[in-house]
């Protein structure tokens, strides 16, 4: 037993994702909304430890930190560039986006109790789609505000099976053993 269980869990130790975060506000440029990724542009899971593969991996300092400084009430999306996972060795290798999740802290002064902001991210990872998916959105009062009213993390994971995150173990998904690299778009944009 322990001989075929071995090849399959070295085959699965190889799998890594990597993603870009970018960023745009619509329309570009709009000095009145602005959005600044401070830290965090490339984020990567290694799978390497049959636990990840059933748990997932999340709180392992896989954050972005951005600032939005907006004249206007806004919202946030988010998305990635592709509509799957391919892998960079054999683009035959997929994976779903729903793999990936993605938790928002608010750090600023605008809180998000419903009252300045809504967090859609709050309480439960949201999974990565190729749609636009609203992150943040004003609240019952205005958002407005520059970086210290308006400072996010965004902590991601993978595989966790939270939220509405893919809620198949990694390890049962049949993946290939490759490199999964895609963009991810943050959207500011006005309410």
């Amino acid at each position: 037993m322990k001989k075929q269980l071995y090849p399959i869990i070295l085959s699965l130790s190889l799998i890594l994702f990597n993603a870009t975060v970018m960023s745009q506000d619509i329309p570009p440029p709009n000095p009145g909304l602005v959005i600044n990724i401070v830290s965090g542009y490339s984020i990567e899971f290694v799978f390497d430890e049959i636990d990840e593969y059933i748990n997932g991996i999340e709180n392992a300092g896989k954050s972005t930190f951005v600032r939005i400084g907006a004249i206007y009430d806004w919202k946030l999306q988010f998305k990635a560039d592709q509509v799957m996972f391919y892998g960079t060795n054999d683009p035959a290798h997929q994976m779903e986006l729903n793999n990936v999740g993605v938790v928002v802290s608010s750090i600023g002064t605008n809180q998000d109790d419903g009252s300045n902001l809504i967090n859609n991210a709050k309480f439960a990872p949201v999974a990565l789609e190729s749609n636009d998916v609203t992150l943040l959105t004003k609240g019952t009062l205005t958002n407005k505000g520059y970086g210290i009213e308006n400072s996010f993390t965004l902590d991601w994971e993978m595989g966790t099976r939270d939220g509405n995150m893919n809620p198949s173990r990694m390890l049962d998904q049949l993946l290939k053993a490759d490199t999964y690299t895609l963009n991810i778009i943050l959207t500011l944009s006005v309410y």
